[in-house]
C-alpha cells in the first residue's frame, strides 16, 4: 500500500487494535479479580473502543465507495465481522452499565462478544496465511498493540491487579520481538527494490515500523523495570507510537 492509502490503512489498525484490547479486556474481567469500582471504571474508558471501531468502519466503506477497488483480501467479510462484534459489544457494555439482567447473564453476553472478536482474528489471519510479513504486522497490532491499548485502559481505571502489569507487559514483548524478528528479513528484499526500482517508501517506513514497535514496547516496559507503578500519560505515549508503527506496516508492504 502507499502512503495515500492512509483511510484504509487506518480503518482497519484501529478495528485491530480495539478488538484486540477487548479481547484482553474480557479475559480480566473473566479473571474475576476487579471488585465492582474498578469494573465499572474500565467500562468508563470503553468509549474510546467504541470510537475507534466505529471510525473504523466509517473510513473503510467512504475509502471503498470512492476508490471503488477491491482488494485481495475479503474486507467484506471482515468489514461484517467488524460489525458484528462492534454491536455485540455495544449490548454488552449498555447490558453493564445498566445492570440489566443477572451476573450470569452479563458474563454470557462478555463471553459472546469474546467469540466474535476470536472470529475476526481467526479469519484475519487465515487471510492474511499467503503473507506471512503481513499475517506478522496483523499479530503485532491485535495482539500486542491491543495489549498496550487494554493495559492503558485498565490504568485508566486505576485497576489494584498487579499481576497486570507484570504479565501484560511481558506478553506485549515476547509478541513485539516475534514479529520484530519476522519483520528483519523484509528488510534486504525491500533495500533491493531501493537499487533496483529505487522504491525508498516501503523500505523506509518498515524501517520506522520496526523502530517504533520496539520503542512502544521498551517505554511500556519502563515502569516494569524500575519497579513503577504505570503512569497514563507513559501508556498514552506507547500507544501513540503502537499506533504509528502500525500505520508504517501497512504503508510497507
Amino acid at each position: 500500500m502507499a502512503w495515500f492509502d492512509w483511510p484504509f490503512i487506518l480503518s482497519s489498525v484501529f478495528a485491530q487494535l480495539s478488538i484486540g484490547a477487548f479481547l484482553i479486556l474480557g479475559a480480566v474481567i473473566f479473571s474475576g479479580k476487579l471488585c465492582f469500582g474498578q469494573s465499572d471504571r474500565l467500562h468508563r474508558t470503553m468509549p474510546v473502543l467504541w470510537l475507534l471501531l466505529f471510525t473504523s468502519l466509517i473510513l473503510r466503506e467512504v475509502n471503498l465507495m470512492l476508490s471503488q477497488v477491491h482488494s485481495v483480501y475479503s474486507f467484506s467479510t471482515e468489514a461484517m465481522l467488524v460489525t458484528v462484534f462492534f454491536v455485540l459489544a455495544l449490548l454488552y457494555w449498555f447490558a453493564e452499565k445498566a445492570l440489566l439482567g443477572n451476573d450470569k447473564l452479563r458474563k454470557l453476553m462478555l463471553a459472546v462478544v469474546v467469540l466474535s472478536g476470536l472470529l475476526y482474528l481467526g479469519h484475519g489471519l487465515i487471510q492474511r496465511s499467503e503473507h506471512w510479513l503481513v499475517a506478522a504486522h496483523f499479530i503485532a497490532t491485535t495482539l500486542c498493540g491491543g495489549t498496550l491499548l487494554a493495559h492503558t485502559a485498565l490504568v485508566r481505571a486505576e485497576h489494584k491487579v498487579e499481576e497486570v502489569n507484570k504479565y501484560l507487559p511481558a506478553l506485549g514483548a515476547v509478541i513485539a520481538v516475534v514479529c520484530f524478528l519476522t519483520g528483519i528479513p523484509q528488510l534486504a528484499d525491500l533495500a533491493q527494490r531501493v537499487e533496483m526500482l529505487n522504491e525508498v517508501g516501503p523500505f523506509v517506513a518498515h524501517v520506522f515500523s520496526l523502530g517504533l514497535l520496539l520503542a512502544s514496547v521498551g517505554v511500556w516496559l519502563m515502569p516494569t523495570l524500575t519497579k513503577s507503578k504505570p503512569a497514563l500519560n507513559v501508556m498514552s505515549f506507547a500507544v501513540v507510537m503502537s499506533l504509528v508503527s502500525s500505520y508504517c506496516a501497512g504503508v510497507g508492504y
